[in-house]
């Protein structure tokens, strides 16, 4: 796993109060309780934490390997 899969799941965790053993790569935002409203801002909290800038075209993300992803192509 790498380690932007790591601390995204850290910070999901701690965000939405779940154990970090629940979660993992294919957990969907949706299954977490995130609208689209707390997707933009779990992805700015994100952008400052990894100090990168996301495209905003590029917030279609559904799972949380989405979100990876996207963190580690801004990089």
């Amino acid at each position: 796993m790498s380690n932007t899969m790591n601390v995204l799941l850290q910070q999901v965790a701690e965000r939405f109060d779940k154990n970090i053993d629940e979660i993992g790569p294919e957990t969907s935002l949706e299954s977490l309780g995130v609208d689209s409203l707390g997707k933009i801002e779990l992805l700015f909290d994100l952008e400052d934490h990894f100090e990168v800038r996301l495209p905003n075209e590029d917030f279609k993300v559904v799972t949380l390997q989405d979100v990876a992803d996207l963190i580690d192509s801004a990089k």
